[in-house]
């Protein structure tokens, strides 16, 4: 049976939904290939960002004539020339991006990928041609890189990844210059012989009233794949193959003294080192070997501020470390099944990805010195820990039948001394039109728990037998997931059906529901004006949870309508209405009961943005709603208001403030109120040097008297951290900082520090 056979095959169901259509502009755009050619190179560029040395006027050009966003394909404001070679192992890059007003450069001094907001030049380089993933490369006026990764299969952007390329830029009285200098090598590719065909697109990011993305291609509103957007070029024949080992060692240091008690006014010191390693082994362009030992995991830079209050299900925070970054889109799928970050003090871990034509895979292996759960529910999740090392794993691979359709499996496992996990999915993705995109994902996953965890391993599940008995501690379920999505210029719609079983485990991954079914439904209108607002959307949308039972936990009727405009500003307004289940127990005890009382909520919101000035940002959202006092399980109304400030002060410093104020109102009378402010500075002195300060405030106020079963009348913690980094190149980096942390209880009356720490970090690249 031939591909064509089985993809047909795979895919009839799909066809019975949405008829395919294909238009004969879309044959002939298919069957086209307009490639150009990259010129091949032996030239002696000095990166000085000047674009003076003759090879520049060998290389191939292109003009950015079109400015894509926010209007539609209208001539760009402003001339951008770009010229493009390789030299076999370096791909170079020069722009000459001219501005009839130099002095309006927006160009500032930060650390790298934090200058998505100035005036930048770059690319999109897919260099397996398939659609399916593509480097990102930008520089601004001040030389200062971003870097990251687009995958179409999760239709996001990482700046977590980071590339050892150079680059420099140039002020002139027509605008600025920059040159590029990209190792092949920090990229994947294929090396079969002869021309390599890959796909581009060359970008100009131009802030003003508004901002404006420039590029050599015309963008297809009805083509909702930006990926496939990209160009065709060919070259490359004369990249050797990559056999390249890199060692990252990292060395810790740290001094920390915390106090036994709030009250004790003892310190208690301890010191310690850490020597760590990564271990990158680039065996070809395409095939990655890498391995860690004694990763590290200390926060250099403190998490952002986080809210749990009246908040029934567990914080994510994201992943930061190397080792475990590098390649992480090669593992995305529809569920979210592999997150590192539950990995939590690993010794060592091993990771394979490879991509070969039409196939992609990843491994990883890792050991935790201890497991870390969340156990999930319909209505509330929690998180728990083995004290057993337990070992991690992780399979995906990915089958590309085409640039319209793949089908992928994987697998995760963690396994300890009285504890498994093991977890087999297969997911794919059909695209029929430029337009309408298809995705489902199918999963059973086999568990057991320790007897100890067998009372809590379905939080809130509404089957009580889900509260298992010690000694029936195995698990055995099933999940799955499909959507639809369809995006045209001027109107989209989107549908999901999602259901996990109630025994469905992914503890490798951040999945918080077990007993549980979804069904959404979203569609909206879509207007491009070039009069005072640029873009005008309106959308409406149906939701509905129930748990495997068809009982119901929630429905949600929403619309909302946003707006952009002068200033680089946005509008966001809605409505809606809810009703929503309370949790599973009797209000005058913690016992679990099959009672669940539905509650009818409205709420109603307004969000905006806009750049006063170029330097200062500001944004704020205000929300009114009725919800549910989950202390109580009773109707309350809350109030919910966060500004944000960002002000580029000058060239070097930077301050940003993101305050979040939280009333509830329960019972006829207050029950708590907020206040969390979180507040980031950096003084840049150069792109390479920088001095980084946080603080995170928390003020909590309780009302003691109208919580059923009492509480204290208020909390506060503050936390800071003065932090110097200095980065040798993208890879190397070191730091030196300070952090402290203090609380106030009701006991203690006033502030007291009870932990402090100064750390020093080195990680080097060979």
């Amino acid at each position: 049976m031939n591909i064509s056979r089985i993809k047909m095959l795979f895919f009839i169901f799909a066809g019975l939904l949405l008829p395919t259509e294909t238009t004969a502009a879309d044959s002939e755009e298919k069957s086209s290939d307009n490639s150009r050619q990259i010129p091949f190179l032996q030239e002696n560029i000095i990166l000085d960002g000047k674009l003076d040395e003759t090879g520049w006027k060998k290389a191939q050009s292109y003009r950015l004539a079109y400015a894509t966003e926010p209007f539609e394909n209208i001539q760009a404001p402003v001339d951008t020339r770009v010229y493009v070679f390789e030299s076999g192992d370096t791909l170079y890059v020069g722009f000459i991006a001219r501005d009839p007003e130099p002095e309006k450069i927006r160009a500032y001094l930060r650390d790298r990928d934090k200058v998505w907001q100035d005036d930048l030049v770059g690319l999109k380089l897919d260099t397996y041609g398939t659609q399916k993933l593509a480097y990102h490369f930008y520089v601004n006026a001040s030389g200062v890189q971003i870097d990251t990764i687009e995958s179409e299969l999760s239709d996001s952007l990482r700046d977590d990844w980071d590339a050892n390329w150079q680059s420099a830029t140039a002020r002139t009285q027509q605008g600025y210059t920059a040159e590029f200098a990209i190792p092949l090598k920090s990229m994947n590719f294929s090396e079969k012989d002869g021309d390599k065909h890959w796909r581009l697109e060359f970008l100009r990011w131009y802030p003003r009233e508004v901002k404006y993305r420039l590029s050599h291609i015309a963008v297809d509103r009805n083509n909702s794949c930006s990926l496939c957007r990209l160009v065709p070029v060919q070259g490359f024949a004369n990249t050797p193959g990559s056999d390249t080992l890199t060692i990252f060692p990292s060395a810790v240091s740290s001094y920390s003294e915390k106090k036994p008690s709030l009250t004790d006014q003892n310190w208690q010191s301890s010191q310690d080192w850490e020597l760590g390693a990564d271990i990158s082994w680039q065996i070809t362009s395409d095939d990655l070997l890498s391995a860690t030992i004694n990763p590290d995991f200390s926060q250099i830079e403190a998490d952002s501020a986080q809210l749990s209050l009246n908040n029934n299900f567990s914080l994510f925070f994201p992943e930061k470390r190397r080792f475990f970054l590098e390649n992480q889109s090669y593992f995305d799928s529809m569920y979210s099944l592999v997150h590192t970050r539950n990995i939590v003090e690993p010794d060592v871990g091993v990771k394979y990805t490879s991509r070969k034509d039409q196939h992609t895979l990843a491994v990883l292996l890792a050991n935790d010195q201890a497991t870390h759960l969340r156990i999930p529910g319909n209505l509330n999740s929690s998180t728990t820990k083995i004290g057993e090392e337990s070992i991690n794993g992780a399979l995906r691979y990915r089958y590309d039948f085409d640039d319209d359709a793949s089908i992928g499996v994987l697998s995760t496992v963690r396994q300890a001394s009285n504890y498994h996990n093991y977890l087999l999915s297969v997911d794919s993705k059909y695209r029929f039109t430029e337009s309408t995109t298809m995705r489902w994902h199918l999963l059973n996953s086999s568990s057991e728990y320790p007897w100890q965890l067998a009372g809590q391993l379905c939080s809130g599940c509404s089957n009580e037998s889900s509260l298992r008995a010690p000694g029936d501690k195995s698990l055995t379920g099933s999940a799955w997931q499909i959507e639809l999505d369809h995006t045209a210029r001027n109107w989209w719609l989107y549908g999901q059906y999602k259901q996990n079983g109630e025994d469905f485990r992914a503890d490798l991954g951040s999945e918080d529901k077990a007993d549980y079914k979804f069904y959404q439904g979203k569609s909206g209108y879509v207007l491009y004006e070039r009069s005072i607002w640029n873009k005008l959307e309106f959308w409406a949308g149906y939701s509905k949870e129930t748990n495997i039972n068809n009982e119901l936990l929630a429905n949600n009727t929403e619309i909302q309508f946003n707006l952009h405009g002068p200033m680089q500003s946005r509008i966001s307004t809605g409505a809606g209405k809810q009703k929503k289940a309370g949790l599973r127990y009797d209000k005058n005890s913690t016992k679990i009961t099959g009672n669940t009382p539905l509650f009818d909520l409205d709420f109603a919101f307004i969000y905006g943005e806009f750049r006063p000035a170029q330097s200062i940002f500001l944004s704020t959202l205000l929300r009114k709603s009725d919800t549910i006092d989950y202390a109580n399980n009773r109707l309350a109304r809350q109030f919910y208001w966060q500004p944000i400030v960002q002000w580029d002060v000058n060239q070097h410093f930077y301050f940003k403030m993101t305050y979040t104020y939280e009333d509830l109102d329960s019972g006829g009378d207050n029950l708590y109120i907020a206040r969390l402010a979180d507040i980031r500075a950096n003084y840049q002195f150069s792109a390479a040097s920088k001095l980084r300060f946080s603080a995170i405030h928390n003020n909590l106020s309780f009302n003691p008297g109208n919580y059923i079963h009492g509480r204290d009348q208020g909390f506060q913690s503050l936390g800071s951290q003065l932090v110097y980094s200095y980065r040798f190149n993208a890879l190397s980096t070191f730091y030196l900082g300070y952090s402290s942390n203090a609380v106030e209880t009701d006991q203690l009356g006033k502030l007291v520090q009870q932990e402090r720490n100064l750390f020093t970090k080195l990680t080097l690249s060979f």
